[in-house]
């Protein structure tokens, strides 16, 4: 079915505008381009860039990807339209008409393009929409309200480029998934998405109606907590989901064992879990802990003590039962005389 319109750019204030996401890679400077094309070339960003904007969760849906005159034109002519998606084009050029091309739709602005796609049909056939490109619509929307998350490609090998972006805000986004770093064509680079956590300090001001002054330091609590509009494959990358389905398989066939508390426990050993620390630390756990406490056994093990004491006099008591004299005793002792047997045996 052919898919072709032209939106003018109108006056989109008080209409419902669809929320996006933002696809680029650039480097450690934000640099995104050179001479109207990428300097580099990456089969497995390529890779990265099809997989995330052309899979859905709905088989019957597609997404939308939202890209300037310029980005459009920089494609090569056999690989557009963006087979599977459909294509907004933004330009004011008269003179720029695709309205035979199928699955391409022409508007004179991003309000326009988000005011479209949230009306019918688009809001009922297109799952997400992706703001791909180029250089001005990023400068313009990369901080956007209705920007839900970034896509980056982190190109961290010196390359020259003539165009860049602002950086992302990190008072504003948050990661929420960091590949390891390959190096592909002698590149360094790895793959980072970032969510949306909280408004901008300008958005705050703006729906309190003040004026941006200054930044409110206080605000660090997340006013995002469903993050379902991430793609699946995205998603499903948090690197703490590595602790909750290992939680999962323990409890599914996890060896038992009686302890101390006589509730008993279900253990798996051999189990590995891997985390990158470049832009976060995870925290791995499924309920409400004392945090203090937490990281003062981290410092404790840390130094090397063993002394459980120490912990005490901070008011830590994580280690007290288990290095308890009769703890020791009932669950150590049998291990001990077995060993010492083991060692008669051989002397012998």
């Amino acid at each position: 079915m052919a898919m072709a319109a032209v939106l003018a750019n109108g006056d989109s204030q008080g209409r419902p505008q669809r929320n996006y996401q933002v696809v680029v890679a650039g480097t450690r400077d934000m640099g995104i381009g050179k001479d109207g094309v990428l300097p580099w070339k990456l089969p497995g960003d390529l890779k990265f860039f099809k997989e995330l904007t052309l899979i859905t969760s709905d088989p019957v849906k597609k997404n939308a990807v939202i890209m300037g005159r310029k980005t459009w034109e920089s494609i090569p002519v056999k690989s557009r339209p963006l087979p599977g998606r459909l294509n907004v084009i933004l330009t004011r050029s008269g003179s720029f008409d695709f309205a035979t091309v199928e699955n391409v739709v022409i508007c004179g602005s991003m309000e326009s393009a988000l005011e479209l796609l949230a009306s019918t049909p688009y809001c009922l056939s297109i799952e997400k929409v992706f703001v791909i490109g180029g250089g001005q619509v990023l400068r313009e929307y990369l901080k956007g309200p209705a920007c839900e998350a970034i896509h980056l490609t982190d190109i961290q090998s010196s390359i020259e480029c003539d165009t860049f972006i602002p950086p992302v805000d990190f008072s504003v986004f948050q990661p929420w998934y960091s590949s390891f770093p390959v190096i592909e064509s002698n590149i360094r680079h790895s793959f980072v998405s970032f969510v949306r956590v909280r408004k901008s300090v300008a958005e705050t001001h703006e729906s309190n109606g003040k004026e941006s002054t200054e930044v409110d330091t206080k605000n660090d609590k997340f006013e995002t907590e469903n993050f379902s509009f991430l793609p699946k494959m995205v998603y499903d990358r948090h690197e703490e989901y590595q602790y909750l389905n290992l939680v999962e398989d323990i409890i599914r066939s996890g060896a038992q064992k009686n302890d101390r508390t006589g509730t008993g426990t279900l253990s798996k050993f051999g189990c590995q879990m891997r985390f990158n620390l470049r832009k976060n630390f995870p925290l791995l756990t499924t309920k409400r802990v004392f945090w203090r406490g937490v990281v003062e056994e981290l410092l404790w093990f840390i130094s090397g003590s063993t002394n459980a004491k120490v912990l005490q006099e901070k008011g830590i008591h994580i280690w007290d039962g288990n290095a308890s004299r009769e703890y020791l005793n009932r669950y150590l002792s049998i291990g001990y005389k077995l060993q010492t047997s083991y060692v008669s045996v051989l002397d012998i």
